[in-house]
């Protein structure tokens, strides 16, 4: 699993996390865990419980108990738990848009390419990093009006996937839809994809969240939304 991203400013920080993954359950205190790192294991804490359970059904109290800490300790860190999947949240789209930057980088000239290497690699992060991925896509961060950074860091994502089909535009590569609607189509398309495999709903076609299978399905689907929303020369 490619490792999680925290380490970019501090207030999204937890360099602990086990890169090879999380380890399972709560039962017990993270071994990185010390006096004075509560915050960072407080992050890691809810990031093993959406791992193991597939799901956001914590409370702060809950991973309180976990860490073996009292039950108002985590007000000190985080004054909700939305405020805490905020800060996951955020981690996953910097995390997401390091990987687009890298994309803009290597395939800047051919903006067909660079978008559909995009919507692949939103799935295969859906998929590898599904605890970031149902922090990001929770209804309690919809309204990011009280939350700047988190909106700063979606922005960048939609701003990158947007800029590759406006560069398609500007090559009359893209059908008479425009750029609004291609974006759409492309944004939708990789997302309720993502969704699907996670929670196994294209298992009778043969897909599901492993990254082989998810990758190939990315690469049928943005092939496909390609064929709609390109000119066809």
């Amino acid at each position: 699993m490619p490792r999680p991203l925290w380490a970019v400013k501090p207030n999204v920080t937890i360099d602990h996390i086990r890169r090879a993954g999380y380890s399972a359950g709560m039962s017990s205190t993270p071994s990185s865990y010390h006096h004075g790192d509560l915050r960072n294991a407080l992050l890691d804490a809810a990031l093993r419980h959406i791992e193991q359970h597939r799901e956001i059904s914590f409370t702060l109290r809950e991973l309180a108990k976990a860490l073996g800490v009292s039950a108002a300790a985590p007000f000190r860190h985080f004054s909700s738990k939305r405020l805490l999947l905020a800060a996951l949240a955020e981690a996953g789209y910097l995390l997401l848009n390091e990987r687009f930057t890298e994309l803009d980088t290597k395939s800047a000239a051919q903006p067909v390419i660079c978008l559909q290497r995009k919507g692949v690699a939103y799935v295969e992060f859906a998929v590898t990093h599904q605890a970031y991925f149902l922090a990001m896509s929770h209804p309690e961060l919809a309204d990011r009006s009280d939350l700047p950074e988190l909106d700063a860091a979606r922005n960048a994502v939609f701003t990158s996937m947007r800029h590759s089909v406006t560069a398609c535009a500007e090559q009359g590569l893209l059908a008479p839809y425009g750029p609004t609607a291609a974006t759409l189509t492309a944004w939708s398309a990789v997302h309720g994809l993502a969704v699907l495999l996670i929670d196994g709903q294209l298992q009778e076609l043969g897909f599901d969240s492993e990254l082989p299978t998810a990758t190939h399905a990315a690469e049928l689907v943005t092939t496909a939304c390609g064929f709609g929303f390109l000119q066809h020369r």
